[in-house]
């Protein structure tokens, strides 16, 4: 081919043709210009087209972490939600408001591990924490969308630490204190002094806890502090189910099924 071009050339020099001459260099020119605007084209579009799939990829990937969030605070919502239930049944239970006792194995288990359970507030490393150190959220298109993104898990992540800063611990001091209650020589004194301490409805428990006045106390705060979480987790509810639904509404693709 370049043997063709050239005796072509050398025939249009030789007939001192320069006119025929420019205008094939200039043919050719165009034509070399020509293939690598589409060479480029080709390349944007290739481009362009890897990019799209990697957004799809990063934006189901998302869409997957915020159904797994949902669900992990509609779980905290239930569980403080019983941890409520049973701290003010104990206090009532404790103050003899209630008709019928709780009897002492049942207030040691409520007290005991119910209400000193840790409500797991947390969460995982996500798709968007990853992209935001990496400094890549530029990949998801949409400014809508990462302001979304950015409020809701910065709220979360500002729930999480609240709790982690004082209902987590009032938690752990009511176990301290519980504990106290199920000491051997406690136990042992209450013998002596011919009370039976595992009786159905024994007083024992009973005394010792209202007769330290943290414990009252500290169940008090347990259940103030589930009443507050819950309404903050609702808040986050309503939160991500706003994401969900935008993500939904913008992005089809991610309800069919892959």
């Amino acid at each position: 081919m370049i043997t063709f071009f050239g005796k072509i050339r050398r025939k249009l020099a030789d007939d001192n043709n320069i006119l025929k001459y420019t205008r094939y260099a200039v043919g050719e020119i165009l034509l070399v210009v020509i293939g690598i605007l589409i060479a480029l084209q080709i390349n944007n579009w290739n481009e362009e087209r890897q990019t799209i799939i990697k957004e799809k990829s990063y934006l189901r990937s998302i869409y997957q972490d915020l159904k797994t969030d949902l669900g992990n605070i509609e779980n905290n919502i239930e569980k403080l939600s019983n941890q409520y239930a049973i701290g003010f049944r104990v206090l009532n239970s404790l103050e003899q408001k209630e008709t019928i006792r709780i009897d002492s194995a049942t207030l040691a288990t409520n007290i005991g591990w119910e209400l000193t359970q840790i409500i797991p507030v947390e969460r995982k490393e996500n798709t968007w924490d990853g992209l935001k150190v990496r400094g890549s959220e530029t990949l998801i298109f949409g400014d809508s969308l990462k302001v979304l993104l950015n409020n809701f898990y910065g709220d979360f992540d500002l729930n999480i630490e609240r709790f982690n800063q004082l209902p987590k611990k009032v938690r752990e001091d009511l176990r301290l204190e519980t504990g106290k209650c199920h000491d051997y020589n406690s136990v042992k004194g209450v013998y002596e002094n011919g009370i039976n301490s595992y009786g159905e409805f024994s007083p024992y428990l009973r005394f010792c806890i209202l007769s330290n006045d943290k414990i009252p106390a500290l169940i008090g705060a347990v259940s103030l502090s589930c009443i507050v979480n819950i309404g903050l987790q609702k808040e986050l509810k309503k939160e991500v189910e706003n994401v969900i639904s935008y993500m939904e509404n913008q992005f089809h693709f991610l309800q069919k099924k892959t």
